[in-house]
């Protein structure tokens, strides 16, 4: 009788360490797949970090700045949510190697699309 007792239990241990792994593991899945999710629509939806922001940055982008460097002084500046956000975009986009150097107006106000259209001396009035 205890020899059933002892396989009863330690099948019913491995079962229940086994649910408790899958479920550790679904739970892990879910949650990369809801941050992929956001990252994704915030790379692709074209719309500004804050909407209703009216604040205006001067920022400058040297000769030789990478699109890293540009968009690490545009996350401190407070013009971009993410420098990965803005770098993703930026590639996406293929706006890399047409970043001009100069000093720029920018906003949290203004879309990715805006900003990397300003950098590339595309959007309206171009350099400041």
């Amino acid at each position: 009788m205890t020899r059933d007792d002892d396989s009863f239990t330690s099948k019913l241990l491995w079962f229940s360490l086994r649910m408790l792994i899958n479920m550790v593991l679904l739970f892990v899945l879910v949650e990369g797949f809801i941050t992929a999710y956001h990252f994704s629509y915030k790379v692709f939806a074209d719309f500004p970090y804050i909407s209703t922001s009216d604040v205006v940055v001067n920022v400058a982008v040297l000769e030789g700045d990478t699109p890293m460097q540009v968009a690490v002084t545009l996350e401190q500046s407070g013009v971009v949510e993410s420098r990965y956000l803005f770098l993703a975009r930026v590639y996406l986009g293929r706006y890399g190697d047409k970043i001009q150097a100069g000093n720029y107006t920018l906003g949290p106000g203004m879309t990715p699309d805006e900003i990397c259209r300003k950098l590339c001396g595309a959007g309206s009035g171009g350099a400041a």
